[in-house]
């Protein structure tokens, strides 16, 4: 009796050269959030302009502004943006001459 000979499999797709790990792991974005928490993190006594500073570095074409910032800073004191309140000293609003 003759051996059956296996039927042909079709050609394996070839395999890019990116490493598993780098395939596996998709590049995660960076959003406004986590550039926020970052800067308030590493100085709790930031002010609204270089809060905003930080984040038009990060993303130049974002609409972040005074009152986004007062709102980051709000839910950071809540404990909503990192599951644990942060220790932020109240702004105090510029006295107008009249």
């Amino acid at each position: 009796m003759k051996n059956k000979k296996e039927p042909k499999t079709k050609a394996q797709p070839k395999i890019s050269k990116k490493t598993v790990a780098e395939s596996s792991a998709p590049e995660s974005k960076r959003t406004i959030k986590q550039v926020v928490i970052e800067a308030i993190t590493a100085n709790n006594v930031i002010t609204n302009e270089e809060l905003i500073a930080a984040v038009k570095a990060q993303f130049p074409k974002s609409a972040f502004k005074d009152t986004h910032a007062a709102w980051y800073r709000s839910q950071a004191r809540k404990g909503l943006l990192t599951g644990t309140p942060i220790d932020i000293p109240a702004q105090r609003q510029p006295k107008s001459s009249n």
